[in-house]
């Protein structure tokens, strides 16, 4: 029992599911606001559980609304895993000598997609059960949109991943093949020693998900390796960076109806973007990352209690700045203006534009 445990424990899914709460908790704030505001926590008040629940598209809930939130919420995932792919692959340099090692990646780090992902299904099923009032047949088509609307962006996005594999492994063949007919004489000149910053994993989940040790790739140069996975970062990059520009396309065309998205769309692709950004953020300043983000709270917060950061809305003519000289605003004051004298004064006021009018 004990085997299975520590085998379990050293397994890549768990391995990389902890590092989320060890290292980068900045990535878990995004989950945790879906996962809110899906159960109704997070801007209960503004109805956002419904946005997601019961997504509109021309103007009514469909099988294509809740599909183009699938698709949306495909594309958040694929930015979560491309950002964690990047900050993890130093140390799993095993991942490089393997085909397809990002979607090896995907499928050992899809706990928390997953568990969104049933949980969502639920709370949405329950909501047009028993909010919409929906029929078993409606319900399992908005239920097959969303599904089929992320199935579609992670086929599209693997494809994609896929092709960039093929033309990375084509490039550097002639190495790996160098590196595998040297195994044999590292392992006799000298001992290989395992790297200190390398994640202990005992098995991980092949596509085909079936359990494989990891390979030992010490007899390759790290510059041989990192040749491998930059190119890979390059492709994930490009990636996001697409999801951005379509992001900026339909916010430029949001007078058509057509890209009048869903407004849960529209959140889940702004996420992925922001998911980038943090994950550049975490890259650069490592363990500093979250006492920085809780800085800048603090300072926006302050500048705003300040009302330096000052977004209301304000009337044109009128002085925000000195509040001294502010008229009161009470019953009192109102009764002192709302005069028979005033009331006259505003009347003829306004007879004498009305007559202005006619006579044009």
């Amino acid at each position: 029992m004990k085997k299975y445990l520590i085998g379990i424990w050293y397994s890549l899914p768990i391995q990389l599911f902890l590092p989320h709460f060890r290292r980068y908790q900045i990535f878990l704030i995004f989950w945790y606001l879906l996962f809110s505001t899906v159960a109704g926590g997070f801007m209960k008040t503004f109805g956002a559980f419904s946005l997601f629940l019961a997504p509109e598209y021309f103007g009514e809930v469909s099988a294509l609304s809740t599909a183009i939130v699938g698709f949306t919420s495909g594309v958040f995932i694929m930015s979560w895993n491309i950002t964690t792919f990047i900050l993890h692959s130093k140390q799993l340099k095993f991942l490089a000598t393997n085909a397809q090692p990002f979607l090896k990646y995907c499928i050992n780090n899809a706990i928390i997609p997953m568990a969104f992902l049933i949980f969502y299904l639920i709370k949405a099923i329950n909501y047009s059960s028993i909010q919409e009032l929906a029929s078993t047949w409606d319900i399992v088509f908005l239920a097959g949109g969303y599904t089929g609307g992320l199935m579609l962006s992670l086929l599209i996005a693997f494809i994609y991943f896929f092709g960039a594999d093929k033309t990375i492994y084509y490039t550097l063949a002639t190495n790996i093949k160098t590196a595998n007919e040297q195994y044999d004489q590292a392992i006799t000149n000298s001992v290989l020693q395992k790297e200190k910053f390398d994640m202990r994993v005992d098995w991980f989940l092949t596509a085909g998900f079936k359990l494989r040790k990891p390979r030992d790739v010490r007899h390759y140069s790290t510059e041989f390796l990192e040749a491998i996975f930059n190119r890979h970062h390059v492709a994930a990059v490009l990636a996001i960076v697409m999801a951005f520009v379509f992001l900026v396309l339909v916010g430029y065309s949001s007078d058509t109806r057509l890209f009048q998205l869903p407004a849960a769309a529209s959140i889940t692709i702004f996420f992925s973007i922001l998911i980038a950004v943090a994950g550049a953020l975490s890259m650069f300043l490592r363990s500093w990352s979250i006492p920085l983000v809780v800085t800048l709270y603090i300072l926006a917060n302050y500048l705003y209690q300040q009302e330096v950061i000052d977004p209301r809305n304000k009337a044109y003519g009128l002085n925000y700045i000195n509040k001294k000289e502010r008229p009161l605003y009470n019953k009192e004051a109102i009764g002192e203006l709302a005069n028979d004298s005033a009331i006259e004064a505003d009347k003829q006021q306004y007879l004498t534009i009305l007559n202005n009018w006619k006579r044009r």
